[in-house]
């Protein structure tokens, strides 16, 4: 709610604007810009503004509070232009009524209807009520709506009110009375949603709050929603793409229709009805299913349905077909739209209306997406018989053209035409199908303007290029080894900045906002990111999740199978792909499916690096195949080395470059064989044979390579010759206007801004999150040789380890007398550390081709980095167990697995984050392998065990204040170098936990403390007296009692404890004598859980923590307790009320903290590294 403050000047006000804007200059995300949105918004601003500015004078707090509304109503303005408008607003000196009939000016009702339901909103978000009162009566008046005050105040703030015309609402509701039925998960949640030409409002009307774009929006709340954005239910999101469809079928009353077909087990979907169909799906508001046939077997809950029955199901209801199932009618609902939107055309409608205006949509017409073109109404007339039909344009600002046509009020359609609202935004006409598909393109020219690119050690690899390339055109780069090609690419992708010269895309300069451009455009490069243990499907689903993490689930399910469909893979979608000798798929289903990774995404422009290379020619046709395909409506450049004929006519255009990077012909492909004939001709090369027959690439570099004579192999003509021919060839075709490049512009042309990339969803993050962390761990189980050794290593090291130190004081062994406890628990840290530095050696090493052709799709670096760590470590985690299972089983160590296992997992991941930091600098996968041993042996011999700190090279500087007069260092401190070193805390908490927390020593400790409390008591009652003897003798029989084995032992030592603690002397001494008398001649429950060697390391570091004679608290190598640098009171040991505990905390825990920040940092700097990296390349 807006507080209303009178003592603050107005001056702090604009400061905190100013605060907004500078903020905003700097935060990537607030530079997004609509144009599209900010008339709009600047009206409700400079209203909201005046508003607020006419009641009272603003705070600084209030501004900032009505900045926030402002923020949330218009994500889609730029944050800083929002505040620098409001600060202006707030400054004029306009009264309401005066912006009212600005507002109010050539809008017709629908659009004043809209601004009045949007400033109610903002004004109802304000929390003041006086704001919706008499405040509101004066906007609708301004906004020439008399009397509609109260019905749009009823509407928003009363619950469950419809809305009237020209607006129109849809609920929704897990109970009785919404339109659209929610699941029971949703208990309490009713919401509507309310349009009114573009606006979209969702008012809570339930008990609980809503999540609206990420914002809770409490009972009574009214938020705007806009394209791509969600609101999550307990049940999961719901997309403005889904309520569109609602809000279209209440509109309009029509339903989509589907049918049903149950083939090998999966459900088929399809518009049309065929002899197969088994089911009618009519979906609306809800769900009505209809069988089709008698011996369908359709069952929803529990009730089979009959033909001539009809049932209605709602959207979260499930059912089975023939038995298959269960299928959700949510997910159909969502496979219905295929890639880009697509609608049914009912065959008996001889006429539909078409229109991307919501405020001139009529009931019937068909939607298309607002604010990518011009406002259009279009009414299409069509025939069933004949598959053709009639355009007919009611209403246009800008000309539509089909088949490069302007369309001048009627003109006819044939199936497959396409009608072109603008250069990227079209509607395909597929009367064959049944349907209309509205398309969109983001790029539609790519311009290479004198691009040089010159390296300090190789020198200049392209000189001076000069090419233009349309959509739907293929282009192939031809030319020798180290011609440039592959840089061109890098160039055009973003990869590569040229040296001169620049790249543009629809006129927008590629390298002056690469982050832009860069999302339409997929690279495609020789190296092979596929992952061998991923199957082909899920090598096209995780790519489009990376590319499009805003689908659901069936969305991507949907995507999925289009492109296996489209690639030809659909046959071994569940087949791994496998290394690249192993044959389980061709070398051709592996180029396929690499090019298929980027189809996923919005890419218009695909680059690819020698796509053939090294096919059969049979592959080689499949493949140029699919890139034909790819081509319609999009860009294809591809490089080649010396493709056949029969691939080369395929391609529209051809670049041929020459050594160092010399361009020598750019043309289409019969041109090119015209040039190439006449410079042998006028060069009299003699060319051979077959490469006159042959001709193409072959005949190409036969004049092009032609050497001085048949002895002598030089080249006859200098790659610059070459180029200087065809640039005097391209001016003489320039000045006779035959060149391409001098023709004239087109329809198609013109100027598009490209969007920004939208900020992503903490969802969608989590789902980029989740892809990788899948990804590794598939990689790692998958092969079943790694995944036995996985398994197998720690068993063994562990059979290994603890059979060599299973040895004993005693002549047969106990735990209590066992020599080598310290020493498997260093082995036990190593064997983890271990685990962590070979497990992520080569990581990123591996994916760094990868990380690279996904930097086009804004790699989310720090969900890549967690993802391999927390999967890696899991791993590393899971190979400890095995390791301590076996360990500990052999040397009688009991019920300290889970401690031990969380050291060594600790452990592992700073291992994990160590070899991650390794592999983003290593070359190659030997040198990150060889890196282990110089992380790991320095670790093991400064952790204290081996060599023990005071024993160490006196003659090596530590610091002053840990040595004595002697230059030695002082009994118990750590080296300064030690402290930097992961093992030396790991090793500290093992043999801390150990002596701390075993079971004896834990039950023992309670009754200390109950022992100590007592005493500190200046006199005791009878009661507490008698409690006390009770524990004092309950220390003594703690460690006299004998047990048979551990689980007694443990039973024992807690028996003991609530004896003395919770019973009389009398019970006490009755316990006491049936444990002695059961554990007669049996070993002591402390011989099962305590071991000399770590007693006696822990009585010395304890004896070197309290016995101290200087103020200074220093650390104690295996203490129990550590100081805090801020933790020391100043008191001398024998100064009163001296504590030696206060001003510090347990060892473990301090270590556990030095252990995180130790694997953190390598990760922050692992997560840095590869952003600087993937930054650069782009």
């Amino acid at each position: 709610m807006i507080r209303w403050f009178f003592d603050i000047p107005s001056k702090l006000i604009h400061w905190r604007l100013n605060l907004v804007r500078t903020l905003g200059a700097y935060v990537p995300w607030l530079r997004r810009d609509d144009g599209s949105m900010k008339i709009h918004a600047g009206t409700l601003v400079d209203l909201f503004a005046t508003i607020l500015s006419g009641r009272r004078h603003l705070s600084a707090r209030d501004a900032d509070a009505a900045l926030d509304i402002l923020r949330y109503t218009f994500p889609e303005v730029e944050h800083r232009w929002l505040s620098n408008r409001f600060e202006r607003s707030m400054r004029a000196s306009l009264t309401v009524e005066d912006v009212l009939a600005s507002a109010a000016s050539g809008r017709d009702e629908t659009e004043r209807m809209a601004i009045a339901l949007e400033v109610l909103s903002l004004l109802i978000n304000t929390g003041d009520p006086r704001m919706t009162g008499e405040l509101f009566d004066q906007v609708t008046y301004g906004l020439e709506l008399p009397g509609a005050a109260n019905h749009l105040r009823q509407l928003l703030m009363t619950p469950d009110v419809e809305a009237q015309e020209p607006a129109y609402s849809v609920s929704f509701s897990s109970g009785i009375g919404g339109e659209v039925s929610l699941p029971e998960s949703d208990q309490g949640i009713s919401f509507r949603l309310i349009r009114c030409s573009r606006l979209v409002l969702v008012v809570n009307d339930g008990s609980k709050s809503i999540v609206v774009r990420g914002r809770h929006l409490a009972t009574g709340g009214v938020m705007p929603l806009t394209n791509g954005q969600v609101v999550l239910l307990p049940s999961g999101p719901l997309s403005f793409e889904d309520f569109a469809f609602f809000l279209d079928c209440k509109r309009s009353g029509k339903q989509e229709v589907c049918y049903l077909v149950l083939d090998n087990g999966s459900l088929q979907i399809s518009r049309m009805r065929s002899r197969a169909s088994a089911v009618r799906v009519s979906m609306g508001l809800a769900c009505e299913v209809e069988v089709l046939r008698p011996e369908v077997e359709f069952v929803v809950d529990g009730h089979r349905l009959y033909p001539g029955e009809s049932v209605r199901m709602e959207y979260y209801s499930s059912f089975t077909l023939d038995g298959e199932g269960p299928f959700s009618m949510g997910e159909m609902q969502n496979a219905l739209s295929d890639i880009g939107r697509r609608f049914r055309l009912d065959p008996g409608t001889r006429k539909l209306r078409v229109t991307n205006m919501p405020e001139k949509a009529r009931k019937g017409d068909m939607l298309l997406t607002p604010g990518l073109a011009a406002g259009v109404v279009l009414e299409v007339s069509f025939s069933s018989a004949t598959n053709s039909g009639w355009l007919e344009v009611m209403e246009a600002s800008m000309p539509l053209w089909i088949n490069g046509r302007i369309v001048k009020g009627r003109m006819s359609l044939k199936d497959g035409d396409v009608v072109h609202l603008n250069s990227y935004h079209a509607l395909r006409c597929r009367f064959s199908a049944g349907v209309l598909d509205e398309e969109y393109h983001a790029i539609r020219t790519l311009s290479v303007e004198g691009v040089t690119k010159e390296f300090r050690r190789s020198g200049r690899v392209l000189d001076n290029i000069d090419l233009s390339v349309k959509r739907g055109e293929m282009v192939c780069i031809l030319g020798p080894s180290g011609s440039g090609k592959s840089t061109l690419l890098a160039m055009m992708a973003g990869h590569l900045p040229p040296t001169r010269g620049c790249i543009r895309y629809n006129n927008q300069l590629l390298y002056s906002a690469p982050e832009l451009v860069r999302p339409y455009i997929a690279f495609i490069p020789r190296e092979d990111i596929l992952d061998a243990a991923m199957s082909v499907s899920e090598h096209i689903a995780q790519a489009t999740i990376i590319r499009r993490p805003r689908l659901t689930r069936s969305g991507r399910a949907r995507r999925v199978n289009a492109i296996l469909k489209f690639l030809g893979l659909t046959h071994i979608a569940s087949r791994r792909v496998g290394e690249m000798n192993a044959r389980t798929i061709s070398d051709g289903e592996r180029t396929r499916l690499n090019l298929g990774l980027d189809l996923a995404g919005i890419a218009d422009v695909f680059l690819l690096d020698e796509p053939i290379s090294g096919l059969s020619t049979s592959d080689a046709k499949l493949v140029m195949q699919t890139l034909q395909n790819m081509s319609r409506d999009k860009m294809v450049i591809a490089t080649m080395h010396r493709p056949s004929t029969a691939i080369l006519n395929q391609f529209n255009k051809v670049l041929v470059l020459d050594h160092g990077g010399q361009m020598a012909y750019w043309g289409d492909v019969p041109g090119m064989m015209r040039y190439f004939r006449k410079a042998a001709v006028d060069m009299s090369i003699d060319v051979s044979e077959e490469s006159r027959t042959a001709g193409g690439a072959d005949y190409v570099f036969e004049v092009l390579e032609a050497p001085l004579s048949w002895h002598d192999r030089r080249r006859r003509q200098h790659p610059r010759l070459w180029q200087e021919r065809f640039e005097g060839y391209r001016f003489r075709n320039v000045m006779g206007h035959h060149h391409e490049g001098g023709a004239p512009r087109t329809l198609y042309e013109g100027t598009l801004e490209f969007p920004p990339a939208p900020r992503r969803s903490v969802m969608q993050l989590w789902r980029l999150f989740r892809i990788w962390a899948v990804r590794t761990f598939l990689g790692r189980v998958r092969s079943r040789m790694g995944l036995y050794t996985m398994l197998l290593e720690g068993p063994v090291l562990a059979l290994l380890i603890s059979l060599t130190l299973r040895a004993s004081s005693s002549p047969e062994y106990t735990f209590a007398t066992a020599l080598h406890i310290p020493s498997y628990l260093f082995l036990a840290t190593i064997v983890a550390m271990f685990f962590g530095l070979t497990g992520a050696a080569s990581e990123v090493l591996k994916d760094r081709a990868l990380l690279k052709r996904e930097s086009n799709s804004k790699v989310f670096v720090t969900g890549y980095v967690l993802a391999k760590a927390l999967v890696l470590t899991g791993l590393s985690a899971v190979q400890s167990a095995l390791f301590l299972w076996v360990g500990n089983a052999i040397l009688e160590i009991h019920e300290m697995f889970l401690v031990y296992l969380g050291t060594m997992t600790l452990t592992a991941f700073i291992g994990v984050s160590l070899s991650l930091l390794v592999s983003v600098f290593a070359k190659t996968e030997r040198a990150a392998l060889n890196m282990v041993p110089l992380l790991l042996i320095p670790q093991i011999l400064m952790a204290g065990a081996i060599v023990h700190f005071d024993e160490m090279n006196q003659f090596i500087p530590w610091s002053a204040h840990r040595t004595d007069e002697h230059g030695r260092l002082k009994p118990g401190r750590v080296p300064l170098v030690a402290e930097f070193c992961p093992l030396r805390y790991s090793f500290e908490m093992m043999v801390v936990d150990q002596a701390s927390k075993n079971v004896w020593e834990k039950e023992r400790e309670t009754i200390q403390e109950k022992v100590d409390e007592l005493k500190a008591k200046p006199q005791l009652s009878n009661r507490e007296f008698e409690e006390f003897k009770l524990l004092k003798l309950a220390l003594l029989h703690i460690s006299a009692i004998g047990a048979e084995d551990p689980e007694q032992a443990k039973d024992a030592v807690r028996t003991v404890r609530r004896a003395a603690i919770d019973g009389s002397e009398k019970s006490y001494k009755r316990t006491i004598s049936e444990l002695e008398q059961k554990g007669k001649g049996k070993p002591s429950v402390k011989s099962f859980y305590v071991n000399d060697r770590i007693v006696m390391l822990d009585e010395s570091a304890e004896i070197q923590r309290v016995s101290r004679d200087t103020l200074d608290r220093p650390e104690i190598f295996l203490a129990r307790r550590q100081p805090l640098p801020w933790g020391n009171s100043g008191k001398a040991p024998d100064d009163p009320g001296y504590s030696a505990d206060e001003g510090t905390v347990p060892t473990p825990w301090k270590d556990s903290v030095f252990l995180f920040l130790m694997g953190a940092a390598p990760l922050f700097v692992t997560g840095r590294v590869i952003k600087r990296r993937l930054e650069k390349a782009g």
